[in-house]
C-alpha cells in the first residue's frame, strides 16, 4: 500500500510538470527578465549591443508629459470602474440573492458578458458607439432625443467615460456573484431578529448585510483595482489610446513603445506598473483587513 501511494505521488508530480514548464517559460522567466531589462538600453535597433544604463529609462519616463497623462487616465479608469462596478454588482446581488428560477436566469444574464473576451467586447461596442449608424445614437434619434447623440469614442471629453461604461457593463456580473456568495453565508436569524426589533429593509442592508460582507468587498475592490490599472484590451480594442491621448493608459503606452523597438524602455514601464500595482493592492488590502477586524 505504501509503495502504491509513493508511486501515485510520483506520477502526480510528473503530470504537473508540463503546466509548470509553460508557466515558467511564458510567465515567471519573462517577468524576472523584465526586472533587469528595465535598467538597460536594449532595443531592436541594437539587439546585440545592450548596455546597463541604470535609472536612465525611469528618468526619461518621468520627464515625458504623456506618461503622466497615462497615469491619470489609468487611475481615472480604475477608480470610476471600481466604484460603479461594486455599486451595480451589490445592487444586483440584493435583487437576486434568493434562489429561484427567475433569479438564476437573471444571474446568468448578468454574468454572461464576463465570459466574453474584452477585445470582442471592444469590437461590439465600437459598432454600438458608431456616431453615424451605431445602435446607441440610432436609438436616441428614433426616440426624439437626438441631442444626446455623441461621438462616443472620438470626442476626447467623453471617450474614457465610454470605455468605462463598457467595462462596467461587462464586469459588474462578476462582482454580483461574489456578493451573492457572501450574502448567502449570512444567517437568516440576523434578519429575523432585526425585523422583530422593527428594522426596515434598508436598515437591515446597512447594519447587517454590508458589515457582514466586508470580506466580499475586499475581494472585489482589490481584483477590480488591479485589473483597472492593468487595463489594455478595452482601450486597444476601441480607441488605441486616442483621440489625442485622451484614453492612453500605461499598458497601451508600454505596448506602443515595445512596438517601436524600445525594449528596455518598455520593460521599465512594465516594471513601474508592477510596482504600482503591488503598492496599491497591498496598501488597500491592509486597509480593508482593518475594516474586517472592526466588524
Amino acid at each position: 500500500m505504501k509503495k502504491t501511494k509513493v508511486r501515485s505521488d510520483y506520477y502526480s508530480a510528473w503530470f504537473l510538470l508540463p503546466a509548470f514548464i509553460l508557466f515558467l517559460v511564458f510567465f515567471i522567466l519573462p517577468n524576472l527578465a523584465s526586472f533587469g531589462l528595465g535598467f538597460t538600453d536594449w532595443s531592436l535597433f541594437y539587439m546585440d549591443d545592450m548596455h546597463w544604463n541604470g535609472l536612465d529609462n525611469f528618468v526619461r519616463l518621468f520627464n515625458e508629459p504623456i506618461f503622466w497623462t497615462c497615469i491619470f487616465n489609468t487611475f481615472y479608469f480604475a477608480i470610476v470602474t471600481v466604484i460603479i462596478k461594486n455599486v451595480v454588482g451589490f445592487g444586483l446581488a440584493l435583487i437576486v440573492k434568493r434562489t429561484s428560477r427567475f433569479n438564476n436566469f437573471v444571474r446568468a444574464v448578468a454574468f454572461l458578458p464576463v465570459t466574453i473576451s474584452p477585445i470582442v467586447v471592444g469590437i461590439i461596442f465600437v459598432a454600438i458607439y458608431n456616431p453615424t449608424n451605431g445602435i446607441l445614437n440610432s436609438f436616441f434619434e428614433l426616440t426624439g432625443m437626438g441631442n444626446l447623440a455623441q461621438d462616443w469614442l472620438f470626442d476626447a471629453k467623453i471617450a474614457m467615460n465610454s470605455i468605462c461604461a463598457m467595462e462596467i457593463w461587462q464586469q459588474s456580473g462578476f462582482n454580483m456573484c461574489i456578493f451573492v456568495a457572501g450574502m448567502q453565508g449570512i444567517s437568516k436569524e440576523y434578519y429575523d431578529a432585526a425585523a422583530i426589533d422593527g428594522a426596515g429593509y434598508l436598515q437591515q442592508v446597512r447594519h447587517i448585510t454590508l458589515p457582514l460582507i466586508v470580506q466580499s468587498f475586499t475581494v472585489t475592490i482589490i481584483l477590480n483595482l488591479v485589473s483597472g490599472i492593468k487595463v489594455f484590451a478595452q482601450v486597444y480594442g476601441t480607441t488605441n489610446g486616442g483621440p489625442a491621448n485622451a484614453t492612453e493608459v500605461l499598458s497601451t503606452f508600454l505596448y506602443k513603445n515595445f512596438g517601436l523597438g524600445y525594449l528596455g524602455y518598455s520593460a521599465a514601464v512594465g516594471l513601474f506598473t508592477t510596482v504600482l500595482i503591488m503598492v496599491v493592492s497591498v496598501g488597500l488590502l491592509l486597509f480593508m483587513r482593518k475594516k474586517e477586524v472592526e466588524v
